[in-house]
């Protein structure tokens, strides 16, 4: 069965009905076992005892827990885990038919994370899966050769190679000839493999092949923003299905190049700009318009001028890093005291986040995006030195920090 079907065949989760009739009777929750036993079948060290990870792997343990009140009847039952490490989260699992605790089926998550092995253990059996995806479903078996449930659970863990949570990128590349798209890019883990994705099509109305650019993603609205030559902003989403909405060319906007979204405003700064601008986003992600018009507002100066992009991103604390030909620079929304280049006189992309496309996943890792050549690396912040290449893919003109978004149920296919 493929993890979709699982989806679509799973019944109701276990722990949530049995936890809501506990609560409802007022029965106390009196008795608690865990339903793994002290051997194996077969002589020697029991199996599920003996499983280990391999060395720099994280290791994660659950054992599956029945609740009982003092007549000895079942109030809930569930995955806990025993090693504390928060990693792994059991997010569905699924009973034999006609049990009610009986787990046969398991869906988990683990940001950040992709288990490379995981070993089951129930009716006195073992089973290991390598590469397992997000989805177990039982190849244990008990003496009489029926199918086991599962007692317990151990997962070997490494860091995903790039974030599950979808960055996103214009690029000309890969999608319908003569078409500039939104893509997506993000790390599959029951593919097991870096996936990239067309959100949508935008409008191409430049004959530069940097454009359109100034790229940003509003999660809080499911909003991407972005710029044709000249300022013209534009939005996508608006409507929850893909739409373009084309707004009035910013004033003083110029042509836009690095951009971010921060805190209800779009933040950029125009090719070959020395200033910082911000333009007011309203709650559901329409752009404030002044009768007719898009206004720009200066924010500051900037610490290096004449920039030639590059791009922006803010983090989750309001401060925007700037990466330009031959430097890399913060600037503090709250404090202009704290302003600061980080890196200067510098054209090495595989040292330093130079002339790179930025992006902060969901975990507040600050990536670098080469559009030259399609690698990817992390960033220190506060060196701008960054990592040995991660990844690679096609080429993007500018990025948007991550986030994820679902379309209206209306929208026409």
């Amino acid at each position: 069965m493929t993890n979709e079907e699982f989806k679509q065949a799973r019944s109701i989760n276990r722990r949530t009905v049995l936890k809501s009739a506990g609560v409802a009777s007022g029965t106390a929750l009196v008795g608690v076992s865990f339903s793994g036993v002290a051997a194996a079948k077969g002589g020697g060290k029991p199996c599920h005892k003996a499983f280990e990870c391999t060395e720099g792997d994280a290791y994660v343990k659950f054992e599956f827990v029945t609740e009982t009140d003092e007549d000895g009847n079942i109030t809930d039952c569930y995955f806990q885990e025993e090693t504390d490490t928060g990693l792994v989260e059991i997010t569905d699992w699924d009973s034999k038919d006609g049990e009610e605790c009986e787990p046969v089926s398991v869906e988990w998550e683990a940001d950040g994370y992709v288990a490379t092995t995981v070993m089951a253990f129930g009716g006195g059996d073992c089973d290991t899966v390598d590469d397992p995806g997000t989805v177990y479903m039982s190849g244990l078996e008990n003496n009489g050769g029926n199918t086991a449930a599962i007692s317990n659970l151990q997962f070997c863990l490494e860091e995903t190679p790039f974030p599950d949570c979808p960055m996103y990128g214009t690029s000309r590349v890969g999608g319908e000839e003569g078409k500039v798209d939104i893509w997506s890019i993000r790390y599959d883990a029951d593919e097991g493999e870096l996936v990239e994705a067309v959100v949508g099509d935008i409008p191409d109305n430049s004959s530069d092949a940097n454009y359109p650019n100034g790229l940003a993603f509003d999660p809080a609205t499911e909003v991407w923003y972005f710029a044709e030559k000249g300022g013209l902003l534009k939005t996508m989403n608006e409507d929850g299905c893909l739409g373009i909405k084309v707004y009035n060319g910013i004033s003083g906007g110029g042509d836009i190049a690095g951009a971010t979204v921060y805190d209800g405003a779009y933040y950029f700064t125009p090719q070959g700009g020395d200033a910082l601008f911000k333009v007011e986003l309203n709650s559901d992600g329409s752009v404030v318009e002044d009768s007719g018009s898009v206004t720009a507002e200066n924010v500051r100066t900037l610490p290096i001028t004449g920039n030639t992009f590059g791009d922006i991103a803010a983090d989750d604390n309001g401060v925007l890093y700037f990466s330009v030909n031959g430097a890399f620079f913060k600037v503090d929304l709250a404090d202009s005291a704290n302003d600061e280049v980080i890196v200067s006189g510098e054209s090495d992309r595989d040292s330093y986040a130079v002339l790179s496309q930025l992006a902060f996943d969901d975990t507040e890792t600050l990536w670098a995006h080469d559009a030259g050549d399609g690698e990817w690396r992390t960033v220190d912040p506060a060196t701008g030195e960054v990592s040995d290449v991660v990844a690679t893919t096609k080429q993007y003109t500018d990025l948007a920090t991550c986030g994820t978004f679902e379309l209206n149920e209306n929208c026409e296919e």
